[in-house]
């Protein structure tokens, strides 16, 4: 019986290993979008039905002019960007969302003001801007959220006495009744989502000095609050820094900074609630020893996508989660450093695919370009955006024995001299170990990875992901322990 049990297992991990082998070798590439002498920033994407719209802020003429450019998979620009004629506050505050027929692409002005404009599929102004809401919080850049529902959409910002409001707006643009308030304190770094029934707006209360408590608030279709103001996180935690909230149709994930290591350096936090409001278990997104910030979450029917800016490295990660809240695979770069700059953004889904993009600004958030790359529903492990199968600097060998008991030889090969970063993650993303870390002249090398030595007590069945980095690339390989 024992050992039926055991062939079971192996042939079911076998079949799971080419699957996700197969997963992991799917391919998305980074293309620019707003690349030159201007300096442009984007934190907003989304694909429609045939085309995806970036949200850009900047051009030539002036760092503050709203913008957008239409894109197609996998990294094409259709026609030339599009102005608004309107100027926002630097740096991002532009948000878009789609409707099923238009765009609607919305922004803070520096008067307070929070306007739209609709934009459709092929690149055509609809309409003029509207205004959306004026008299709002003139600090920093617009932090809300805007989402639609089946037939309308639901915008929420800070107003000057900085407290949360909504407004629902129509498809044409036309204000539906009026303001509502949504928090009864006083609200920062805002986040949206809809769950089919009712929306989900999250905030962190504004204490000075001392922003630490993270709130909710459902409301529906109508506009009217459903309950009243409930806390998703407490306790003695920084949290003051942006938000972002996703939903899988019975759940929301809320992604969240806290400091519960040093007080000093940031984790990125997850947090589960329930569409009736029941504050669920939390996760870790990424760990203080990456210094991450600036998340954003999408859901694609399947899983989830949080993306987050690594500030150890200057990269924009990814990484996929189930709504059961585990990870799929372990974190891989979306987007890394351009001449020393940083990448900041984002990801939305639509139409089948995650369009992600990248603002890489200096350490003054000045000179800024902007990158996008195309995702598949699920990509798994699949490094910085390159066919693993293509890189030609070099090349990760599939490990053998695999399934294996014990240990395993893994083989790579360099064309060009390099630093080789070869090491081992189980699929929570944590280091297991690190085999090569040195520097590699031109050809062929083999390590072995003795599991059940000094890693015993770490290492029990299941799959493992070693993953090679070198010249700024990398590629990962599924590896299965079967025992």
């Amino acid at each position: 019986m024992r050992k039926k049990l055991f062939t079971i297992l192996l042939s079911a991990v076998v079949c799971c290993l080419a699957a996700a082998t197969a997963l992991a070798q799917a391919k998305f590439v980074e293309f620019p979008i707003a690349v030159g002498r201007d300096s442009t920033f984007s934190t907003g994407a989304v694909y429609g039905n045939t085309t995806g719209l970036v949200a850009i802020l900047g051009d030539t003429l002036s760092q503050y002019n709203v913008t957008a450019q239409l894109v197609y998979p996998p990294d094409s620009l259709i026609g030339n960007r599009i102005s608004v004629g309107r100027a926002g506050v630097f740096p991002g505050g532009v948000v878009v969302v789609f409707d099923g027929a238009n765009y609607l692409l919305a922004w803070k002005e520096n008067t307070g003001d929070i306007n739209g404009q609709f934009i459709n599929e092929t690149g055509n102004l609809v309409g003029s801007y509207f205004t959306i809401a004026t008299n709002t919080s003139t600090e920093g850049p617009w932090s809300g959220g805007m989402a639609f529902n089946d037939t309308t959409y639901f915008g929420v910002f800070a107003k000057a006495d900085t407290h949360l409001y909504g407004q629902r707006i129509s498809k044409s643009g036309v204000l539906i009744g009026g303001q509502i308030q949504i928090s009864n304190n006083h609200a920062r770094d805002i986040s949206l989502a809809y769950d089919g029934t009712n929306y989900l707006a999250a905030w962190v209360e504004v204490i000075s000095d001392i922003d630490k408590d993270i709130y909710g608030q459902f409301i529906n279709k109508s506009g009217s609050l459903v309950g009243t103001n409930f806390l998703i996180d407490g306790g003695p935690n920084y949290s003051d820094n942006p938000t972002a909230l996703a939903c899988d149709g019975a759940r929301y994930l809320l992604a969240y900074h806290e400091t519960p290591d040093t007080n000093t350096k940031w984790t990125l936090m997850g947090r589960f609630i329930t569409t009736s409001g029941t504050v669920e278990e939390s996760i870790v997104i990424c760990d203080s020893t990456k210094d991450p910030g600036f998340p954003s979450i999408s859901f694609d029917g399947d899983h989830y996508l949080t993306t987050w800016t690594q500030s150890i490295d200057l990269s924009l990660m990814g990484q996929f989660w189930t709504p059961a809240g585990l990870p799929v695979d372990a974190p891989f770069t979306i987007f890394n450093s351009v001449g020393g700059k940083i990448p900041f953004g984002g990801c939305g889904f639509g139409g089948g695919w995650f369009l992600a993009v990248g603002s890489m600004v200096d350490f003054s958030f000045t000179d800024g370009d902007v990158y996008g790359a195309f995702i598949p529903k699920y990509t798994g492990v699949a490094g910085n955006p390159v066919d693993p199968v293509n890189v030609s600097s070099f090349k990760l060998g599939q490990n053998a024995p695999n399934p294996f008991k014990q240990s395993t030889t893994i083989n790579y090969q360099l064309t060009k001299p390099g630093l080789v970063n070869l090491t081992v993650y189980n699929t929570a993303g944590q280091l297991v170990k690190t085999l090569v870390n040195d520097y590699r002249q031109p050809g062929s090398y083999t390590v072995n990875w003795d599991c059940q030595g000094n890693d015993k007590r770490k290492v029990a069945n299941g799959v493992f992901l070693v993953r090679m980095e070198s010249e700024g690339r990398a590629v990962t390989n599924k590896m299965v322990v079967v025992r």
